[in-house]
């Protein structure tokens, strides 16, 4: 029997028009070979069961500090709660990732989980970096332009702001709830969860590009770019003040664009470079696809860097969990430290002059 040609969608395998019921009985051995590759069965399961194993504790443990022991009435603490949950929810779902991959590319949990998952596993990724993205504007406001936007940085903008990243990431995945992306493989025994797609899925095949394009310009490019231009202006800033006793709240500022520039290049940056880079060469006949999907798992690795971020970018989470991990710790106005960012945000500047605070 004559090997199904086989070409490939942005992210996974495409079948041509003739296959039938989501099923197939036949697939050329790259394909075979690509779907076995220990990268996926191996490689990947690992490090979602490393993040699962360092996410769920840290932010479990974030998100009790923030929602019950600090004061919800600046945004900072409302994008670090945001974050939280959807760091966690991500998190929640990578066992099924983790069975997925370990059982041979194998999805056991039928049709329904896999739509269910695929949202929650790519929504929760997109969330957690408009929400990053969010937190970057808002310093890059309060720290470079306080005066002129003080009606923005408020609680209110804040949560709205919230609700309504996850209103538009769940309605551009809306595609996924009315589709089954679930796949049996004869010649294997398995059954994939978004991997495998057949040809006539997206029509006109246009639509299958720009359901993959799209996220990747706006939920990823757009936000890199954002988070690159607010902290470089904030450096600046902070460079320029003249005010030598905000050395503290400087180095916290700094740690935060470390920990967020970090962030984005180890987990980020290899996702975008590695959708673009397989989208160039699917138009070529050839494919990058278990890079990408290793890629995905790299990408997971920024629900641990994230409480990093409430850390440094509030000083109410980082007085607190001070407290928590040392009871004998002084009360934070005994502490002769600096204003955290949060705190800078308030304060009357004149141009890029920061005043100083006593604060954890």
């Amino acid at each position: 029997m004559a090997l199904l040609p086989f070409t490939m969608t942005p992210r996974g395998f495409e079948l041509p028009n003739y296959t039938t019921a989501n099923t197939t009985s036949t697939l050329s051995p790259d394909i075979l070979e690509m779907i076995t590759s220990k990268t996926l069965t191996v490689a990947l399961p690992v490090i979602y069961l490393v993040v699962f194993i360092i996410s769920i504790p840290l932010n479990t443990i974030s998100l009790w500090l923030l929602c019950c022991h600090t004061k919800r009435n600046n945004p900072t603490i409302i994008y670090a709660i945001n974050l939280s949950l959807t760091d966690l929810l991500y998190s929640a779902f990578l066992p099924f990732q983790i069975i997925y991959h370990l059982n041979g590319n194998n999805w056991p949990f039928g049709d329904i989980v896999c739509r269910i998952s695929i949202v929650a596993f790519y929504g929760n990724m997109y969330c957690s970096v408009l929400t990053t993205c969010a937190i970057s504007l808002e310093r890059y406001w309060g720290i470079v332009q306080p005066l002129q936007t003080k009606h923005w940085r408020t609680s209110k903008v804040a949560v709205i702001t919230c609700i309504s990243i996850w209103l538009v990431v769940l309605i551009t995945h809306v595609l996924v709830l009315y589709k089954d992306f679930t796949f049996s493989i004869e010649d294997l025994n398995i059954t994939t969860c978004f991997d495998i797609f057949p040809k006539n899925l997206f029509k006109p095949k246009i639509t299958g590009y720009l359901y993959f394009a799209v996220p990747l310009i706006f939920f990823l490019i757009i936000p890199l770019i954002v988070v690159i231009v607010c902290y470089t202006s904030i450096i600046k800033t902070l460079k320029d003040s003249p005010n030598t006793e905000t050395h503290d709240s400087k180095k916290q500022t700094m740690y935060l664009i470390l920990v967020v520039v970090l962030c984005f290049i180890v987990c980020y940056l290899p996702n975008i470079l590695l959708q673009i880079l397989h989208m160039i060469y699917k138009s070529r006949g050839k494919s990058l696809y278990v890079y990408y999907k290793l890629c995905l798992g790299i990408n997971s690795l920024n629900c641990c860097f994230d409480p990093f971020v409430y850390y440094f970018a509030s000083k109410d989470f980082r007085c607190k969990l001070q407290k928590k991990l040392c009871c004998c710790l002084p009360d934070a106005h005994d502490e002769q430290t600096t204003s955290n960012l949060s705190e800078l945000a308030r304060i009357p500047i004149t141009g890029p002059e920061l005043l100083n605070r006593d604060t954890c």
